[in-house]
């Protein structure tokens, strides 16, 4: 009786869990101001919208009013509410059950930790760092580590980053950012990974 009285209490706690992630109270944030607001080296707790992007380099987030930016997805999920219809409207339906390559976008809320730019190796040069910005997967400047799906929608079809008639796998509000946006025209002073490694004294892999 007590073995049983302590499963349903584990199973209470895990429900209550589950809710209380579910039901937050954090506001929902633009992707675009997190991306300008939240500074290199830094990191918040965010509920964000955008639309989520699948694939076998990586999986994004991007917005319309700031599709020259990408926010590099990692799941860290509390709870798992939500997660069969994220992954089941991100299905290609090209590629048969499972996402191979590239999947459909969506619209989501995720609620997680939402990191700025990476701050660059201190034991490079201070006139190295100045110019040069590490990113994250695939260079996307900022990076959300995703505890909980709020909510799954598709991509309304007026919506911008909705996919072309012509090819369910474009993306039209997607590109790699290959520096923070309010470094603006300075950014094309940018330094390639492999002369990191050269100012290091080390070959880039």
């Amino acid at each position: 009786m007590r073995k049983e009285l302590r499963v349903v209490g584990l199973l209470a706690m895990l429900v209550s869990a589950e809710q209380a992630v579910a039901q937050s109270n954090l506001p929902v944030s633009s992707l675009c101001d997190l991306q300008d607001k939240v500074a290199r080296g830094e990191h918040q707790r965010v509920r964000v919208e955008g639309v989520f992007l699948p694939g076998m380099e990586g999986q994004y987030l991007v917005a319309a009013n700031c599709s020259e930016n990408s926010t590099s997805i990692e799941f860290d999920l509390k709870t798992h509410r939500n997660l069969k219809t994220l992954w089941r409207m991100a299905r290609n339906p090209r590629e048969g059950k499972n996402v191979h390559g590239d999947g459909q976008p969506v619209l989501v809320v995720f609620e997680g930790e939402f990191y700025g730019p990476p701050v660059p190796d201190p034991k490079l040069p201070p006139a190295i760092s100045k110019v040069y910005h590490p990113g994250w997967d695939n260079n996307a400047m900022t990076k959300l580590d995703v505890s909980s799906i709020q909510s799954v929608k598709p991509v309304p079809p007026d919506n911008p980053c909705a996919p072309p008639k012509s090819g369910p796998n474009g993306w039209p509000c997607f590109q790699h950012d290959p520096v923070p946006r309010q470094e603006g025209p300075q950014a094309s002073s940018g330094l390639s990974h492999e002369a990191v490694g050269h100012a290091q004294g080390t070959s880039a892999p």
